[in-house]
């Protein structure tokens, strides 16, 4: 069974590195939480059943309920004995579609943990802009009639680069009074693909529903609601209120973890 978070294999184990991808839709987030469905439930669930082992996996990012992953990356132990990738790949996914795919997995170094040794996360976030929604993006897109201004949504995603204190767009961990909500945002860029505008982000961390927060904030800036200026008095005001509510989950995408 695999250890605490951090450790090395037990003794006769190796560590598998594994990508993942998941239509967040059908699950109350990543993480397990008694009761409910969740993409870790499932996963450790079928790689018990494979592999003949209780298996916990740790992972590069928790996405809330409703989000998607494109390159989530899930760490575990498992027996050399039993490994054999491609009957793993194909074992899993029998088992797991259609709401999650294993793309690829490999025995790793027995240092490697998804989460520790992740050095950034990137996240696309994806916002319909039409008069009329689309029945097929419903799950994939948030749908927004008013026209938006890519200039200003790009001046305003500028202002977030670097190193700032993003308390202000954060949802506040009762139980972590002490967190910090310092992040350093590496890329923060707004385009334009036909009727969809897309938000790229990269970080080496994201504080909670930083990114949706972010969001809600840019497209009410698109719409003229906002000015660009406003993103440096909600940084600065390190207050919940100074920004909108978070953007709906499901246009959300953990795209890809940095390693």
């Amino acid at each position: 069974m695999t250890e605490r978070l951090g450790a090395p294999p037990p003794e006769g184990f190796v560590r598998v590195r594994m990508t993942v991808a998941y239509d967040g839709t059908p699950f109350h987030g990543f993480a397990i939480n008694n009761g409910v469905r969740t993409v870790q439930g499932d996963l450790e669930a079928a790689l018990t059943t494979v592999m003949r082992n209780p298996t916990t996996i740790a992972c590069a990012g928790r996405t809330d309920r409703g989000v998607h992953a494109r390159g989530q990356v899930v760490s575990f132990d498992v027996d050399p004995a039993r490994f054999d990738p491609e009957r793993l790949e194909r074992g899993l996914n029998q088992m797991l579609a259609p709401a999650v795919a294993v793309q690829a997995c490999e025995i790793v170094p027995d240092a490697f943990d998804a989460r520790l040794s992740c050095k950034a996360r990137s996240y696309r976030y994806r916002v319909l802009n039409t008069k009329v929604p689309d029945p097929l993006l419903t799950n994939l897109a948030w749908h927004m009639r008013d026209p938006l201004d890519l200039a200003s949504m790009r001046l305003a995603a500028d202002r977030i680069l670097g190193v700032h204190d993003f308390r202000t767009f954060s949802k506040r961990n009762k139980s972590r009074p002490d967190d910090t909500y310092v992040r350093e945002v590496s890329r923060a860029d707004w385009s334009r693909h036909g009727d969809t505008f897309q938000f790229d982000i990269t970080a080496r961390a994201f504080t909670h529903q930083m990114v949706r927060s972010l969001v809600a904030l840019f497209v009410d800036i698109g719409r003229g609601r906002r000015r660009a200026v406003d993103v440096g008095a909600a940084l600065a005001a390190q207050d919940r209120t100074a920004a909108p509510s978070p953007a709906p989950p499901h246009g959300l995408v953990l795209w890809q973890a940095h390693y």
